[in-house]
């Protein structure tokens, strides 16, 4: 057993090698030299900090132009990316707006390379192997969001250590915490709603930090552009990436199967307020069989991005601590069920698909996690399998670039409405890009069966 268990390491580091050879080729796409949304934001500082509406296609645009040299914004002079952040975010933007953007970029770098490795550390500390919990997030709560250059990572942070709070009986931490996972709302308002409804002690703290927040975005852009945020933009926002390629949202399902865009979205916030209340309920049945207390926060994160209007890529590290606990604490086919799905989030499925440098870097990952779970060999030979087979199969269709061309708005428009026409003219995407979301959603109805199972 001990010989197999050598000959099993051997190749798993190997195989790590090979993975980081591929990465250190990647070159200008590595992910640290992309950022793509680093732009978007320091131009929504900047905006703010000029004392302009932050939301709108102007000065937003002009801006982007300015800073962002990248292929797409040449070819698309029209091209705008909207920054549908809430209000309470913008302050730490406004201060990074006031470097130049390449000394904005480091820090950003720099901000999401410390929320890792603190995310690395929470999980730690709820005594999940270090090991283990960094092979888990390297992708979908490092390469992916580092690569986007996104302000999830620190909902995420906010959302573990409300685990660890939990874990520890600080009910009163926890709860602020929770309000800090609302730094992204759709993310984080599963969280908050749990804490309330079963966290006593955590109600008041949750309340007054979210009161603080709404305060300091009332304070950074006036009451009128927070009412705009939750009258106009958030609905805009959602409407405009209905049918987006990179979407994985019941809205974005109904859309590709043609359904009304009206009908769509209904559906879609239909199924995220039964997704809160399946999360809710499930979190403390779950945290109480197991004694996992920070499963009370961890399963309605994961449920936060079943269904609903607006799921995107950058999302979903927020199913990734429901998974690894569950893994760690079920025993027979729940734990095996648990383990299949966190593999399967474990895996950056759209860019493994779009780069091939990264399928050994995916591999190598996905044989960490079950080495490192005592996975039974049927369901780890089988799992693996599936998923380099599965990953080998999209990679010899990868998909066409994603062009479009945007129209002009006028200056005084919401961003989306640019966005909207840069969506629309990108045409119906290919069956493949549906394809290539199905293991994500096998691993988030994995999450809920083996939350059941326990």
């Amino acid at each position: 057993m001990k010989a197999s268990r050598a000959v099993l390491l051997v190749a798993l580091a190997l195989l790590a090698l090979a993975a980081l050879r591929d990465l250190a080729r990647l070159g200008d796409a590595l992910p640290w030299r992309q950022l793509y949304d680093v732009a978007d934001f320091y131009c929504a500082g900047a905006a703010v900090d000029a004392g302009a509406d932050p939301y709108r296609y102007e000065p937003l645009h002009r801006c982007e132009h300015a800073v962002n040299r990248a292929d797409s914004y040449v070819a698309d002079p029209n091209r705008v990316v909207p920054a549908p952040l809430p209000p309470y975010d913008f302050p730490p933007l406004v201060l990074l707006a006031r470097t130049n953007f390449e000394t904005a970029r480091a820090l950003a770098v720099a901000a999401i390379v410390a929320a890792f490795a603190a995310s690395v550390l929470a999980l730690a500390l709820i005594d999940v192997p270090v090991d283990l919990a960094a092979l888990a997030v390297f992708f979908p709560a490092g390469y992916v969001l580092l690569n986007a250059g996104q302000v999830v990572p620190f909902a995420l942070v906010a959302l573990l250590y409300c685990g660890v709070a939990l874990a520890r009986g600080r009910d009163a931490l926890a709860g602020a915490l929770a309000a800090l996972t609302l730094i992204e709302p759709h993310l984080g308002l599963p969280v908050c709603a749990a804490l309330v409804v079963w966290a006593r002690q955590s109600r008041l703290a949750l309340l007054g930090t979210a009161l603080a927040l709404a305060i300091a975005g009332v304070l950074t852009v006036g009451i009128p552009v927070v009412g705009e945020y939750v009258t106009r933009v958030l609905p805009a926002q959602a409407a405009a990436e209905a049918g987006y390629a990179y979407q994985y949202s019941l809205t974005y399902v109904l859309r590709s199967a043609g359904a009304q865009p009206a009908i769509a979205l209904a559906a879609g916030q239909l199924s995220y307020a039964a997704a809160l209340v399946l999360g809710v309920w499930l979190g403390r049945r779950a945290a109480r069989r197991l004694q996992r207390p920070e499963l009370l926060a961890y399963l309605p994160a994961a449920c936060s991005i079943i269904g609903g209007p607006y799921v995107h890529m950058v999302d979903l590290g927020f199913a990734v601590p429901a998974a690894l606990v569950l893994a760690t604490s079920l025993r027979g086919r729940a734990k095996s069920i648990a383990t299949v799905a966190l593999c399967l989030l474990a895996v950056p499925w759209i860019l493994v698909w779009i780069s091939k440098r990264l399928f050994l870097a995916t591999l190598a990952v996905v044989a960490g996690i079950l080495l490192r779970l005592r996975t039974g060999a049927a369901t780890a030979v089988a799992t693996f399998a599936c998923i380099a087979v599965a990953i080998y199969l999209f990679e010899l269709a990868p998909p066409a670039p994603l062009v479009s061309a945007t129209a002009a708005v006028p200056a005084s428009a919401l961003a989306q409405q640019g966005w909207a026409d840069y969506v629309a003219h990108l045409g119906a995407a290919s069956g493949t890009w549906f394809s290539i979301k199905v293991p994500t959603w096998i691993a988030l109805a994995g999450i809920v069966l083996a939350a059941l199972a326990a």
